[in-house]
């Protein structure tokens, strides 16, 4: 009997794990409908490819040695795995082992309880993280996480799949009161102090890079790590920012506590996409970003037009 790779194959495992429990070359091959020649053969093949014996056939029923005992509990675990890998199969319960997920997080306050939900259903073991998202391409790449949802969606790059998610506008955010000059930034500016996200995030690099576009330069002062942060500064009168309908929904601080206003010009706009591997989650990357943009039709967006209603003909969910 051909063996694998490994020195042995499943049905070589249920022969020897049949020969230990009964004791006898015989009774084993009929339970397992084999001849006792084809028996004794694969055991002896097995012991071969093993460089061990396993059985002691010098007494009667046979016995197994230590190296056999050890063999037998290893193999019965491996045929428990592949007895319900079949019949898994077979219901359609059809749960991936691990899957790790990075998202920006702006998307994990938004839709971080449903997000698990969904995983949990889906998967035996997951992880999220957040943080770092000018890492999560890198991390991606190198098969440190199975699925992101960034603002870098990776188009250089082959042999992945994306599913769009969300199209939102750059906008500027104020302090509640402010009543000055908003029809340019350099405006802004002379009478607050610009707040900016770390240069190392992937907002504050699409920020930036809007800045050197429209040939703004504003001194580099206040640097926070967060949106929350940012925002509170904000609030509080401390300066102005750049950020996104989506980043000020994390943070809970809207209308009532920060003034938002448009960029002056042509909207400006940052893409989130859900990006994986292509064929190696089944569905799960499809289904993940279609209920991720329900979520934030559902509560997002609403929450977003009640208290900005000029946002409704620039933000766009999924494609």
């Amino acid at each position: 009997m051909a063996t694998s790779g490994f020195g042995f194959d499943l049905k070589a495992l249920q022969v020897f794990v049949q020969v230990v429990e009964t004791g006898n070359l015989t009774y084993a091959a009929e339970r397992l409908g084999l001849t006792q020649s084809s028996v004794s053969q694969t055991l002896s093949n097995l012991e071969r490819s093993m460089e061990a014996q396993l059985l002691d056939r010098s007494v009667r029923p046979l016995h197994v040695t230590t190296a056999g005992r050890f063999f037998y509990d290893r193999a019965c675990q491996l045929l428990d795995e592949a007895r319900k890998t079949s019949l898994d199969m077979q219901r359609g319960h059809f749960k991936l082992r691990h899957v790790r997920i990075a998202l920006v997080d702006s998307m994990a306050t938004a839709i971080g309880r449903p997000l698990v939900d969904m995983v949990r259903k889906r998967t035996e073991d997951w992880s999220i993280s957040t943080g770092l998202s000018h890492m999560h391409a890198q991390s991606l790449l190198s098969r440190q996480v199975d699925i992101v949802i960034s603002d870098d969606a990776l188009v250089d790059y082959d042999d992945l799949s994306r599913h769009p998610i969300l199209r939102e506008p750059l906008v500027i955010a104020l302090p509640p009161h402010f009543e000055g000059d908003i029809s340019s930034l350099g405006a802004i500016q002379k009478r607050l102090e610009f707040v900016r996200y770390q240069p190392h995030s992937l907002i504050g690099q699409s920020v930036e890079r809007y800045l050197r576009r429209v040939q703004i330069n504003l001194p580099p002062r206040l640097y926070l790590d967060n949106t929350y942060a940012i925002m509170s500064m904000v609030a509080a009168g401390v300066g102005w920012t750049i950020t996104t309908p989506l980043c000020l929904y994390q943070t809970g601080l809207m209308q009532h506590q920060v003034r938002c206003v448009p960029l002056p010009g042509e909207p400006v706009y940052r893409e989130l996409t859900l990006v994986s591997r292509r064929n190696e989650l089944w569905d799960l990357p499809r289904v993940i970003a279609e209920d991720s943009r329900q979520i934030l039709q559902e509560q997002f967006l609403t929450h977003i037009l009640d208290n900005l209603p000029w946002l409704a003909d620039r933000i766009q969910i999924g494609e």
